[in-house]
């Protein structure tokens, strides 16, 4: 598969995942009503989504072996690309511009995104599902 089509498989996964996210923390909050706890479930949530549809669909890697290695190198990637993400808002939000408060808190966020998606991308082809 050419790189263009990972890449929006890519993009599609990380985006249904982010979904879930977010309903499966809207619904384990109304279910626990605690915040840590409901977001800490979805979040898992999110990262199997993300795991299971870069594997199978993206990276088109079924195998078996080294699963626990390989495992290991998503998780890992994905607890940098967290960092990277929050680090990435920290910058672009510090930016001064003529958009009010909110508007660039929010742009800030959606810079961050992509910030992320690409280490992701780069770090999930060429080290954790590489071929």
């Amino acid at each position: 598969m050419k790189i263009t089509g990972q890449v929006m498989r890519h993009v599609i996964v990380g985006g249904l995942a982010d979904l879930a996210d977010l309903a499966c923390f809207q619904i384990f909050f109304w279910i626990f009503g605690a915040d840590i706890l409901s977001k800490t479930i979805s979040f898992l949530f999110a990262v199997s989504i993300k795991y299971a549809g870069n594997k199978y669909w993206v990276f088109q890697k079924p195998e078996k072996d080294g699963i626990k290695r390989e495992m290991l190198q998503f998780v890992t990637a994905t607890v940098i690309g967290l960092l990277i993400n929050v680090a990435s808002f920290y910058f672009f939000v510090r930016i001064r511009t003529d958009f009010n408060a909110n508007t660039w808190r929010l742009i800030s966020v959606i810079f961050a995104m992509f910030v992320t998606a690409i280490w992701n991308f780069l770090t999930y082809k060429f080290l954790v599902f590489k071929k």
